[in-house]
């Protein structure tokens, strides 16, 4: 029985397809080097953002990558502390939605709104009743 060959036994494992008609992907070739020298390449789609640094296949070192004249690209750094947004206060983020003056009228009626709570006059007295 070894001897004889099944019928049928590589279908499945075989494609009759052809590339005919198939349009591939548009691709990027970045091409990495690693400190030792080596250079590698990889394949990416082309609208993806290619990264500065990649872990060569090989060797398992980490590349950067390199421009078309073959000189590495300068890109951000990993080990770099990220830069701090300036910091806003309170104050001016008030001042962004509000004038001076706006806040003026504002302050004056959470006064007067104050003082009737707590049965004051205008004029700064206690009402007596």
């Amino acid at each position: 029985m070894s001897e004889k060959r099944l019928r049928g036994h590589t279908l499945g494992r075989l494609s009759f397809e052809s590339e005919e008609g198939v349009e591939f992907a548009p691709r990027t070739i970045a091409t990495y080097r690693t400190e030792a020298g080596e250079e590698f390449t990889v394949p990416f789609g082309a609208d993806a953002e290619l990264p500065f640094e990649w872990v060569s296949p090989h060797t398992g070192q980490v590349g950067r990558r390199l421009d078309a004249k073959g000189k590495p690209v300068k890109g951000i750094d990993p080990n770099a502390p990220a830069p701090t947004p300036p910091t806003v206060t309170h104050w001016e983020q008030l001042m962004k939605r509000r004038s001076v003056e706006e806040l003026e009228i504002l302050l004056a009626d959470r006064i007067a709104i104050l003082r009737e709570s707590r049965g004051e006059s205008t004029s700064g007295l206690k009402k007596t009743a």
